[in-house]
């Protein structure tokens, strides 16, 4: 069966990554490809490279990544517009490639008009959303939708969509790249963006800057100002201030997100509310399986994922994850133990092996 997945990667990463490699507009198409997913950013690389070792014929698509995608027009002669250059060049990958199955994340402005397109270089159309989507969004295109969120999956099916649910998993490739045995140099850490959908988040970390010695990571945190505002240069002369930024140490990507991970004793976790008291999302299996104890805002379905208590801890409100915290890192011997627990649990019942056999099975009902 010949996959093709499409994603799009966060413009932070991809701006860091071009400062980083400052010969890759020199690379070939498959070299850009190979370097990207040696930095482990993500999922889709994951799914893609154990999609290849079970047997598929999978292909990536990383629409937003300009030097890579003119390279492949390139390389294949595709003569595309600069005001259109994104969807013309991956609408010509999937014309060349013509997939049995035409897998798409939650990027919603290839939706649409534009899946009607694919639809006639396709067999199927799957797409993932665990997000969440304007009622005017049209899915009527897609023959199947994959989902973290079972609330997610029984709407879809009420839609008369196919829908299937599926729980994240962890790249054990990761634990190779990353040192055995590791200082827990980070008591208390959350990794994570900051923005306007970070609802409970934001109302979360607000709360344990102030009561917890928290260090943040992700993106977002600090305003962007355009270089010829005069609220840049006011930022230079008077930055901004406050106990989020204090405890902000910057971002990071890919495998230095693991081991800002691993070096840490205690990771937090907190789920928004349109999961309806559900929990399931990536960071809950990044942070396990470094083997590292998360504190997890309590689901009505998380028991079915972690044991409480032995491979995850859990609160029901802040004041009680502030109190489990402390408990925690004067017991640091108890939250490591814990956190070895989960990645046990991680390594062998969500890894992408288990991943792909599920999504296999899924594929199979098209």
């Amino acid at each position: 069966m010949r996959l093709l997945f499409l994603t799009t990667y966060y413009p932070p990463f991809l701006k860091v990554f071009y400062d980083q490699h400052p010969g890759f507009l020199d690379f070939t198409y498959k070299e850009m490809m190979d370097k990207l997913l040696d930095q482990y950013f993500a999922d889709t690389g994951a799914l893609h490279h154990y999609c290849i070792k079970h047997k598929f014929d999978s292909n990536l698509i990383i629409a937003n990544c300009e030097p890579l995608q003119k390279r492949w027009a390139k390389e294949n002669q595709v003569i595309y517009s600069e005001a259109d250059w994104e969807k013309e060049i991956v609408l010509a990958q999937i014309k060349q490639l013509k997939p049995d199955v035409f897998y798409i994340e939650s990027i919603f402005n290839y939706y649409g008009q534009f899946l009607k397109e694919v639809k006639s270089y396709c067999k199927f159309i799957v797409a993932w959303i665990s997000t969440p989507i304007s009622d005017s969004l049209k899915l009527n295109d897609i023959d199947m939708i994959l989902s973290s969120t079972q609330d997610f999956v029984e709407k879809f099916r009420k839609m008369g969509i196919k829908s299937e649910y599926m729980l994240p998993a962890f790249d054990t490739r990761i634990l190779d790249l990353l040192e055995v045995s590791v200082e827990k140099s980070i008591p208390f850490s959350f990794v994570g963006g900051w923005g306007h959908v970070h609802i409970n988040r934001k109302k979360a970390l607000t709360h344990l800057v102030q009561s917890t010695n928290i260090q943040l990571w992700g993106y977002g945190y600090r305003k962007e100002y355009h270089k010829r505002s005069l609220n840049y240069y006011k930022n230079i002369l008077f930055p901004e201030k406050s106990d989020v930024l204090e405890a902000y140490k910057g971002e990071v990507w890919g495998l230095e997100m693991y081991k800002v991970l691993q070096q840490s004793l205690i990771t937090f976790n907190i789920h928004e509310s349109l999961l309806k008291g559900r929990v399931g999302n990536m960071r809950m299996f990044e942070a396990t399986g470094v083997g590292t104890l998360i504190m997890n805002d309590n689901g009505i379905n998380l028991a079915d994922i972690f044991i409480p208590g032995k491979e995850i801890e859990v609160y029901d409100s802040l004041d009680e994850a502030v109190e489990k915290t402390n408990y925690y890192l004067n017991h640091p011997e108890k939250a490591i133990e814990i956190g070895l627990n989960a990645q046990r649990r991680t390594v062998k019942d969500y890894n992408y092996d288990e991943f792909v056999k599920q999504l296999s099975n899924h594929l199979n009902k098209l």
